[in-house]
Formats: structure tokens, sequence, C-alpha cells
């Protein structure tokens, strides 16, 4: 069995989701998932149920024998991880970057971390993308605008990520949040190359960006709220051109579409104060270096 910890918000569920399938799928064995953090996580809830997932949740009892070989810190602990602790059955992450001797993992082990690289899961994506397909029905708002981007020549998803980014102190930190100055480069790159597009922009703070965010071209802004935020990611596949911020909910929205390949696509070049995009940047994509990137002035300060 692989246990595969899942944190943070969709997009991050998703990443762990995915190595998880992969490393289970080299094992021959099963994936469950250890969602012990929510509810008590505040920031965030669960909700790859939302998708159409084929793990199952991780009882106690299959998660307690391999939180124990968790390495504690501390020096005090040296002798815990000395005779009890396995970094090889509790897996913490190396590194943000994709790290591949990762794949040599055996079962039964649980992974922690974010795996943030469409490297740990390319070799079965067409079986990622049939499980991060929506599952149940559709609200109204949802099939509506549906209706629009398909009846839409040039979708271009335009994604901007503020609420917990700016209210949550150790977020804003971290994470930062991408400057206007971005999207109007990001804006004016995409008008020289997708001259005909409509915009569709997505946001957790949407009456900030129907202020700050004017495209030049027809102009949709979405932002349903945590509850529906599966079915803003399904809205953001079905786009064809994609503005990002630092953000891997946005990530999949563009990952996820038909032509994530061959459209154009802009990134930002950083996704945390500490770490770049360069494993989440498909060599097809743009990458904008945000001067004024509030999580790179944390650095200087």
């Amino acid at each position: 069995m692989i246990i595969a910890k899942i944190q943070g918000g969709l997009g991050n569920q998703m990443f762990q989701y995915a190595f998880g399938k992969m490393l289970a799928r080299r094992n021959n064995t099963e994936l469950k998932l250890d969602i012990t953090m929510f509810p008590p996580y505040k920031l965030h809830r669960y909700s790859l149920d939302k998708l159409n997932i084929s793990a199952s949740i991780a009882t106690d009892e299959e998660i307690a024998p391999l939180v124990k070989k968790r390495v504690r810190k501390g020096r005090r602990n040296f002798l815990y991880n000395f005779f009890f602790a396995d970094p090889t059955k509790y897996v913490l992450e190396p590194s943000y970057y994709f790290t591949p001797h990762m794949f040599e993992l055996t079962a039964p082990c649980e992974v922690d971390g974010y795996w943030l690289s469409e490297k740990y899961f390319l070799e079965i994506e067409d079986d990622i993308r049939k499980e991060f397909t929506i599952t149940g029905l559709k609200n109204e708002y949802t099939t509506q605008m549906e209706g629009k981007i398909r009846a839409t020549t040039h979708p271009i998803m335009l994604h901007v990520r503020r609420m917990d980014f700016v209210h949550d102190q150790a977020m804003n930190k971290n994470h930062g949040v991408i400057s206007p100055d971005y999207y109007e480069e990001a804006m004016r790159i995409m008008s020289e190359k997708v001259p005909q597009g409509s915009y569709f922009v997505f946001s957790d703070d949407p009456e900030w960006a129907r202020q700050h965010i004017h495209p030049q071209g027809p102009t949709e802004y979405i932002g349903q709220g945590a509850e529906w935020n599966y079915l803003d990611l399904y809205l953001m596949s079905l786009c064809e051109h994609f503005i990002l911020a630092n953000s891997t909910y946005g990530w999949w929205g563009a990952w996820l579409s038909k032509s994530y390949r061959h459209n154009t696509t802009i990134i930002p070049k950083f996704i945390t104060v500490s770490m770049d995009t360069h494993d989440l940047t498909h060599p097809s994509w743009i990458v904008l270096d945000d001067k004024n990137y509030t999580a790179r002035q944390n650095l200087a300060a």
C-alpha cells in the first residue's frame, strides 16, 4: 500500500494524489489517502472527493504504523530516530523540485510533500486526466459559463489568487502576491499572440479583479468561492490560453486543458519566496519575472 498525505488547497491535493498514484502503479499496489489534517486545517478543505478519483481514504490503523516511522526533529530525538524512524517508510519530500530517486520508493510507505512537477506522473497522464474530471452535477452558473466559454473562439483564462495569500500572515510571507504589473505585461503579450481573444478572469477575490484587471477584449469575472472550487477548475480547463498566478490551482486548469502543450500560457517565474517555477513550466510556456512580486520584497527585507 502507498499512502499519500493530502494537505493544502485543491491544486496541491491534486499533485499529491497524482504522485501517489504513480508510485502505487510502479509498486503494483493500491493508493490510499491520509486526510487527517482536515477538517482542523482552517485555510482549505479536502476537495478531492469532488473528482472521479479511485483511491480510498486510509484508516487510522493503516496510517499509524507508518507515521511512527517519521523522522523527528531535534537532537533529543536522536535515539528514537536511530532505533525506530525509517525515512523510507514515512517519506518527507527532500526538495520542492523534481527528485527522480523518489520513484525508487517501495510499499508500504506514506509520502508527505507537495511533489510539484508533472514529471512525477506523466507516465500515467491519461489516467490522471480521467480521474481529475468532476463528479456529480454542475450548478446552473457553471452550466451557463460553460456555454459562454465553449461559444468563444479563443477563450483565455486569467487567474488571480489573493485571499489567503493576502490575509494570512504566514502565507503572505512565503507565497506573496503577484503584482498588477505582471498581469499588464502578460495581457500585452497575450493580445499580440491572441488578438481576438476573450478573457475569463478567475479569482478568489473577483471584486478586486474587476477593479484592477482590465483586459482588452470581452471579459467575464468568475469566482464561485471555496465550496465550488472544483467547478471553477473545470471551467478553467475549457479555456484555450492561460495567464497563471503563483498557484498550483490555476496550473491544473491549464494542464487539464486539451491544448496545454500547444497554446499560449504565461506563468510567473516564482511560486513562493524560495521556489521558482522551472519544474512547473512546460517548455512552450512563457515565463515572466514579476519585479514587484511581494514575496521577493519579503526576501529582500
